[in-house]
């Protein structure tokens, strides 16, 4: 009979899938199968299978997809499933949640989406993960990476791509520009840096670049580089260090970020910032309903901060 393992639907599910086939493989669990669900049609023919392991085969794994198909895991099959020992194990890839199998999530493994880290702990998250994965990346680099990449599972693949490419050394703020980056987010890059450094022309010339896309990046990359200055316009003395400690931002230390934010202050003062930042969210807001106001909107915001109107 059959030991159980779910993995529910995240952008981080096909990782997990195969990590969870690999870790089986090692522990004597060979890869025998992937199938649809449709192949089975039911829990009934699923299990049917089960109990005839391929030929010359002790253990095996299957992956099952698509397995929401099957519906509720019937009360007639409870008796039948095995331990983590059991010789055959099935891996049910859902597309959705794993309620259908309710009746028996305390005899199975369900893996549930990988947590969601916020916006502000992102760098210190690609710090410990790099660490994990024995190699290094400067402080500088991870924070630009995790305000330039919004999906979490795209910046776990692309430190792993840039660890391989610095080959053992620590990966810098130049690898990351250079590698993570096609021409969009090299502007995005200009951008960023251009409003923060007051710097007109080359803001408008590398946002005319980018109007060719969606807003809502853009956006969040902006508010999200301008986050320090926020934090440092509202919190004075004691409190501004350990209110940009708790987001993420060590004033003794060496910070992209925190160092464009502070050039920003200089730049258009406090009170400006704070106007663009609840600007900023009242057009997020307005994004996502039927009343957005599209580059149009971004565009006066993003002025009246630069011409410091």
């Amino acid at each position: 009979m059959p030991h159980l393992i779910a993995i529910e639907a995240s952008e981080s599910q096909r990782r997990q899938l195969n990590e969870k086939i690999q870790e089986l493989s090692k522990k004597g669990w060979p890869l025998n199968g992937r199938f649809d669900s449709d192949k089975f049609g039911s829990w009934q023919a699923l299990f049917e299978n089960a109990i005839t392991p391929g030929l010359f085969v002790e253990r095996e794994l299957i992956v099952i997809e698509s397995a929401d198909s099957f519906g509720a895991f019937p009360d007639e099959l409870i008796n039948f499933l095995e331990d983590d020992k059991a010789d055959c194990v099935i891996i049910l890839v859902f597309n959705n949640d794993s309620k259908n199998l309710k009746a028996v999530k305390d005899k199975i493994e369900i893996i549930k989406p990988e947590p969601q880290v916020p916006p502000w702990k992102r760098q210190a998250w690609l710090m410990d993960l790099a660490k994990q994965e024995k190699f290094a990346i400067a402080q500088e680099a991870a924070q630009l990476l995790s305000e330039s990449i919004e999906s979490q599972e795209e910046l776990r693949s692309e430190i792993q791509k840039l660890a391989l490419y610095a080959d053992g050394r620590e990966i810098t703020v130049e690898d990351v520009e250079s590698l993570s980056f096609d021409e969009g987010g090299r502007a995005q890059i200009i951008f960023l840096d251009s409003v923060c450094d007051n710097k007109p022309r080359e803001a408008a010339r590398a946002l005319k670049y980018l109007k060719a896309g969606p807003l809502l990046p853009v956006l969040t990359a902006l508010t999200n580089r301008l986050r320090p200055a926020m934090i440092i316009s509202c919190f004075q003395g004691k409190y501004q260090d350990d209110a940009l400690k708790a987001c993420g931002y060590d004033p003794a230390k060496k910070n992209y970020a925190l160092i464009k934010s502070r050039n920003a202050m200089r730049n258009f003062g406090a009170e400006a910032i704070k106007k663009f930042m609840a600007h900023s969210a009242r057009l997020s807001f307005l994004e996502k309903t039927n009343r957005a106001e599209g580059w149009q909107g971004f565009e006066i915001i993003l002025w009246e901060l630069m011409m410091k109107i």
